[in-house]
């Protein structure tokens, strides 16, 4: 526990270092580039493009899920999917690509992944303007929930922060883990229902088991928010199981970062 208040306190003391390194992160992604910031939309919509055809007019010809239009349905998974598979890959390589430049300095190290994953949230915010401008023209405006979508951009943030104080320790010490992260970061696009819907093709004991993974939870409460109309997923005892894992992998996290961060260096 002294880890834990370790760390939150470096995370309190430095709001504004954190709030200055995201944005230089953000503008650093795209300073070489001919376009610039346009990436920021252009990128995620090429992607959402190509599994929109492959997936909602090739596979399921465009039949369109519980009333809702495919294409709909499957950017209010794919936009939050967009965050989480950014904020894992870079998270996890958040120590590991700095410690050269921030080793002989006085520098809260722990701000690291927290100002690497702030980054990734502006993209989101952006869009996320898209993607509800999107729901309001094809579902109307009356199913979404401001409150509600909060919520989950808040749940998801914490958790990949509390994942990426472990991933960033351990693929500093071993770079093989970041090499691991890649690969199941790949799978656990088809393992979360982002592209299909779950229980059109999953037995109810798959179900179940495929609710064990934090990215349903998330996933499917964005979904709730934006065009479910329904409050329900967010008093399930799936909320309790996502927050007791996150709290966890927190503390565990912290004491990683804690005990393992004054060699990082030896390491390399």
């Amino acid at each position: 526990m002294n880890s834990l208040k370790t760390v939150f306190s470096e995370q309190f003391n430095n709001v504004y270092m954190i709030g200055r390194l995201s944005a230089y992160e953000l503008k650093k992604l795209y300073a070489n580039s001919f376009l610039g910031g346009i990436w920021i939309i252009l990128n995620p919509i090429i992607q959402i493009a190509v599994y929109g055809v492959t997936f909602g007019l090739g596979i399921r010809g465009g039949r369109p899920i519980d009333g809702i239009p495919y294409f709909t349905w499957m950017i209010c998974g794919l936009i939050p999917w967009f965050f989480i598979s950014a904020s894992i890959m870079q998270g996890s390589n958040a120590i590991y690509n700095r410690i050269n430049t921030v080793a002989r300095m006085n520098f809260p190290l722990s701000i690291t992944p927290t100002y690497v994953i702030v980054a990734q949230l502006y993209t989101h915010l952006v869009l996320l303007i898209l993607l509800i401008t999107i729901v309001s023209i094809t579902v109307g405006i009356g199913n979404i929930h401001l409150i509600e979508l909060l919520y989950y951009i808040f749940a998801s943030f914490c958790f990949l922060l509390s994942l990426s104080f472990i991933t960033s320790t351990l693929s500093t010490m071993m770079r093989d883990i970041h090499l691991l992260i890649q690969q199941a970061t790949r799978m656990l696009l088809y393992l979360t229902p982002v592209l299909w819907e779950a229980s059109e093709h999953a037995p109810k004991f798959l179900l179940d088991l495929m609710k064990l993974n934090p990215f349903f939870y998330v996933v499917e409460g964005y979904r709730s928010a934006l065009i479910y109309d329904n409050f329900n997923y967010l008093l399930s005892p799936l909320t309790a199981y996502f927050w007791g894992l996150v709290v966890i992998m927190l503390i565990v996290g912290t004491t990683l970062h804690v005990k393992f961060r004054r060699n990082f260096v030896d390491y390399l």
